[in-house]
């Protein structure tokens, strides 16, 4: 996307709609924040978010949908085009970096490779001139809490990546920020560090009851840090909300599918139940029922619409007696011991094409063998957009096919 500054015309701040759950403890708020580059690219575009005082909250989006401008747009390091930023109910939109009382974490450190770890942790204090006796009850305090009291001597090259991360850290909650950013921090780690140091990550923020605002495109990973997730796309919001919500509830088709694995079912909505607790949606594979719970329009207004829905593949259940039946073919079994298994079925619609379908279940079965799934209709979530960015085909641009 592009376009000049002055060919854009942003929403109306003031009457922006507040974001659901914000409450008198919002730590932040953002609201029709819009970034658009020299060159002419809309980087991020209206989007609204808030996130109260002690939360930890994870923005998740696929590459380049305008996450890290977003970071560092909160932080002032890049001026916003249109919006306001609000933190603890004062405008800082236009305030300078070191005014914000705001930390960041850079996924490669950016330590200051000519002093001690000791001298890295004190610098933003002593640039602060804060009084000799207070900057040595700081560090020693921080440095406690992130266990490097062996390392103050030492230089960053002696560090390994885990013990660089902790001083990264210390170096800016020794300031004492009200918010603290981390853009992907744990991005270059290996799997069994990367596991450790969210552990940290989490007592840390336990301990200091800071809010933390950090940056990934792993979205399994923010499932196991974050109280919210702000999913993004293509410069947009396509929903801010609890963790369990955006599994459970997602707003969109394109949520649905990029948080976790998620079998999505494209149909008809045909015909509501007398009470309007659930519709009957018509696919090449049958026809469900799903519940109308997280409708946003009235679902009788739906019938003759095409509105999809999805199952999460723990929710599928082997020849049981729920709302929903399908037979299926296995196709592949993956056995993960200690989590189950996953199991991977090929249904075939009445055109003779496969639909793929995920399910994780403690049963041992075998490739080939022709299986019943089911499901209720509590745990069909009907998808009644598509995306909050115009033109986002589900078939072609969320399901791939």
């Amino acid at each position: 996307m592009t376009m000049s500054d002055t060919e854009y015309s942003g929403t109306d701040v003031s009457t922006a709609e507040p974001t659901p759950g914000a409450t008198d403890d919002v730590a932040l708020d953002v609201r029709g924040l819009t970034k658009i580059y020299p060159d002419g690219t809309l980087a991020v575009e209206e989007i609204d978010f808030s996130i109260n005082d002690g939360d930890f909250c994870v923005l998740i989006g696929p590459s380049g949908c305008g996450k890290s401008t977003t970071l560092h747009s909160l932080v002032g390091k890049i001026p916003v085009t249109e919006g306001e930023i609000r933190l603890g109910g004062e405008d800082i939109t236009h305030a300078p970096t070191y005014e914000r009382d705001i930390g960041l974490v850079f996924q490669d450190f950016q330590l200051f490779p000519h002093l001690t770890v000791e001298e890295n942790i004190e610098y933003g204090l002593k640039r602060l001139q804060v009084d000799a006796d207070e900057r040595t009850d700081r560090v020693t305090n921080i440095v406690e809490m992130m266990r490097l009291e062996e390392l103050l001597d030492r230089q960053p090259e002696e560090l390994s990546a885990g013990q660089k991360q902790r001083v990264a850290l210390a170096r800016s909650m020794v300031l004492e920020p009200r918010l603290l950013l981390l853009d992907e921090p744990l991005g270059d780690m290996d799997y069994k560090l990367q596991k450790h140091m969210e552990r940290e990550l989490l007592r840390l923020h336990r301990e200091l009851d800071t809010t933390f605002v950090y940056v990934t495109h792993d979205q399994t990973q923010a499932m196991r840090l974050a109280d919210q997730i702000v999913v993004m796309n293509d410069g947009r919001v396509e929903q801010s909300d609890s963790v369990e919500r955006v599994y459970n509830e997602p707003a969109t088709a394109f949520v649905s599918a990029f948080v976790g694995d998620s079998n999505i079912f494209t149909g008809e909505l045909t015909d509501v139940t007398d009470d309007g607790s659930c519709a009957h949606i018509e696919t090449p594979l049958g026809t469900f029922l799903a519940t109308t719970g997280n409708l946003r329009s009235e679902p009788m207004s739906l019938v003759g619409e095409q509105v999809p829905f999805s199952v999460r593949p723990q929710y599928l259940e082997l020849d049981s007696e729920l709302d929903n039946s399908l037979s299926c073919q296995v196709d592949d079994v993956i056995h993960q011991p200690g989590s189950g298994t996953q199991i991977i079925l090929e249904a075939t619609t009445t055109d003779g094409d496969t639909h793929e379908l995920q399910l994780k279940s403690f049963d041992r079965i075998e490739p080939s063998e022709t299986v019943t799934v089911g499901w209720s209709a509590a745990h069909a979530t009907l998808l009644e957009q598509t995306s909050v960015v115009d033109g986002i085909d589900l078939e072609t641009d969320i399901l791939g096919e």
